[in-house]
């Protein structure tokens, strides 16, 4: 708990003013919202330098490259296909 007090008087020479509680704000939960690129290396990294442009996310957020194995991971990849996911918490 953070408190605040005040020693100085006011300008019309009243006592000095009583301690203030301050709490700090209830933080609403935050959701989770992922972002995945699958494609060629080159598409993925074009979709993220285009993301990085329109201020949405910077390239260092993006996970490293992720090959996806044969049997997919839910998805069936094309050949030389690679994952990329980006992991955001937003407001409600």
């Amino acid at each position: 708990m953070l408190q605040i007090q005040y020693f100085l008087p006011t300008a019309l020479g009243e006592s000095a003013q009583p301690p203030v509680t301050v709490n700090p704000p209830v933080q609403p939960r935050r959701r989770r919202l992922r972002l995945y690129l699958v494609g060629s290396e080159a598409d993925t990294r074009s979709a993220i330098d285009s993301l990085h442009i329109l201020g949405y996310a910077e390239r260092f957020e993006w996970s490293r490259v992720i090959t996806i194995p044969d049997n997919g991971v839910v998805i069936r990849p094309d050949p030389d296909d690679v994952l990329r996911y980006l992991q955001r918490y937003r407001s409600p």
